[in-house]
């Protein structure tokens, strides 16, 4: 066999055998382990990508809903003033971030505290925009937060995939190979020590006999 198919070994000693087999065992727990870990995380992605994709088409149904309004008043009063007022509201709003932990994943937590108030300033035009506000803002949140946890989730399962992989096609395969290979060393040993026996025997025969 080629140094690629098994695991390399000082000595094929007994001792060496039990410890394969061993960690043999310890490697086909770990791949239980991982494996359920792997469909665990490949649900909650799942999860989140469905709410993700719930959000993300009420954000475009709101949006589609208010864009005419602000087309009006971006016509109307100009970009510079827009942005002005974006600005003077946007000082007041109040997010908390946190994390949770999925599946020994540490996704975000973001939560909408405090919405900013209306600004004299802000145009009637834009009105329609305004009665819509704090939904929009809680949807991009919410947004921010599973999509944030879409990624992570999905490195994790990456990483947790490969690993099962390892395990699955490399190293137990190889922890095999040897242990096998170990066990066809220790026969052949065995027979030679009996073809060295019989030997022995019928020397010892034939010089009994030779007296």
């Amino acid at each position: 066999m080629s140094s690629g198919e098994t695991l390399k070994i000082s000595r094929p000693t007994k001792i060496e055998l039990i410890r394969l087999r061993r960690r043999l065992i310890l490697a086909r727990r770990l791949h239980r382990i991982l494996r359920d870990r792997l469909t665990l995380l490949i649900q909650e992605f799942y999860i989140a990508l469905r709410k993700t994709f719930e959000l993300r088409k009420r954000l475009n149904e709101l949006l589609s809903e208010v864009y005419p309004s602000y087309y009006t008043t971006l016509r109307i009063h100009g970009y510079e003033f827009l942005d002005l007022v974006s600005r003077l509201t946007a000082a007041e709003l109040r997010v908390v971030a946190g994390t949770r932990n999925t599946v020994g994943v540490s996704v975000p937590m973001i939560e909408l505290r405090e919405v900013p108030r209306s600004s004299p300033l802000i145009p009637v035009e834009s009105y329609s925009v305004q009665l819509r506000r704090e939904e929009l803002l809680e949807l991009l949140v919410s947004l921010a937060e599973y999509e944030k946890s879409l990624l992570l989730i999905g490195s994790e399962i990456a990483r947790t995939r490969r690993k099962v992989t390892m395990l699955e096609k490399i190293l137990i395969p190889r922890i095999l190979r040897t242990i096998a290979y170990l066990k066809m060393k220790f026969d052949e040993m065995e027979r030679e020590e009996k073809v060295r026996m019989m030997r022995t025997k019928a020397v010892l025969e034939r010089s009994r006999a030779s007296h």
